[in-house]
């Protein structure tokens, strides 16, 4: 997300099943805050009030900072082949005494 927010491609975020169905602006201030969530240094981060002051009013945000991890965007999804999953069936038991 990072790599694509600084190349100003920060909508191939979203999931294309969406289609049109979202606010533009919307989404990018949600990533925007998002990418200020997981700076590197704890006193980058906003508080959860600065967040929720963030989401409901207009002003403008600060820039992020690069965090300490950013994965390569897939340019061409194409590349790879689809992921095989399975269905595990698990069954946990606890124990308890009377």
């Amino acid at each position: 997300t990072w790599i694509l927010w600084n190349e100003g491609r920060w909508a191939e975020v979203v999931d294309e099943a969406l289609g049109n169905l979202f606010s533009p602006s919307e989404v990018m201030k949600c990533i925007h805050i998002g990418l200020l969530c997981v700076q590197n240094r704890a006193v980058d981060r906003p508080t959860m009030a600065e967040v929720d002051f963030m989401l409901i009013s207009e002003t403008d945000l600060p820039s992020p900072k690069e965090p300490p991890y950013s994965f390569p965007a897939l340019s061409d999804k194409s590349e790879f082949p689809p992921l095989r999953c399975s269905n595990n069936n698990v069954t946990l038991t606890a124990v308890e005494g009377r």
